[in-house]
């Protein structure tokens, strides 16, 4: 496998339909952007209850649009590239297993921060074997413990693209996010949407695409090895 060929592969998928996927990718951003701005400059923090009620708002309608949108690119890229039954958008919320995708992108975010907390390359590490637990969920309909079976399976051995294919672009979207203006006054709010919501969208959809197709290629590769 060639890392070219993977991104040949998303890009082709990507360009057939890049309306309908930045159609879900860029309201999800928006949408999860401006439930951040009300959180951090709108609710008061000496109210309790109601912050910690807010923050998990956000943070459940962050997971939610990330699982919709990694759904939404499978289905695309598994009808454009690998002979699968093209799905709607509709299609895809009623076929997706939402609780199982929810307490995976849940858990493999603790083990990398928990692997980042206490040094740095076990965070990579976790990353990294974990790149494709969700498709390998949408794809195969797997439980989630199996999930992080295969998908570190799958990974070990294709650690060198794996990282270049999905550590890499992980970690640099987390940067963009992160130069972003504090939404404090009106044109740093607009300043925080463009790159928090429309720009990380567009990147979010990208990530999506190149996950996908590279985990569709490590199944294929594991079917050929075995």
């Amino acid at each position: 496998m060639r890392p070219r060929e993977v991104l040949s592969a998303a890009a082709r998928a990507g360009r057939r339909d890049w309306w309908l996927i930045l159609a879900v990718a860029v309201p999800v951003s928006l949408i999860g952007a401006g439930l951040e701005i009300v959180l951090e400059h709108y609710l008061d923090p000496s109210d309790a209850s109601l912050s910690i009620s807010a923050t998990l708002a956000v943070t459940g309608v962050s997971i939610l649009g990330t699982v919709l949108l990694s759904g939404f690119v499978t289905g695309l890229v598994g009808a454009t590239e690998h002979g699968r039954e093209r799905r709607s958008l509709a299609e895809t919320v009623r076929s997706l297993p939402w609780k199982r995708l929810v307490v995976a992108d849940i858990l493999v975010t603790i083990a990398v921060i928990i692997g980042l907390v206490l040094f740095v390359l076990p965070g990579l590490a976790a990353l990294t074997l974990l790149a494709v637990v969700g498709p390998v969920i949408e794809i195969e309909r797997r439980p989630v413990l199996s999930a992080f079976r295969t998908s570190v399976h799958l990974v070990r051995h294709h650690l060198g693209l794996v990282t270049l294919l999905g550590t890499v672009p992980l970690a640099l979207a987390a940067e963009l996010e992160a130069v972003a203006p504090e939404p404090d006054r009106a044109g740093e709010i607009a300043g925080f949407l463009l790159i928090r919501g429309v720009a990380m969208g567009i990147v979010e959809a990208c990530l999506a695409l190149l996950l996908v197709e590279l985990c569709f290629r490590l199944m294929d590769a594991d079917r050929r090895r075995r």
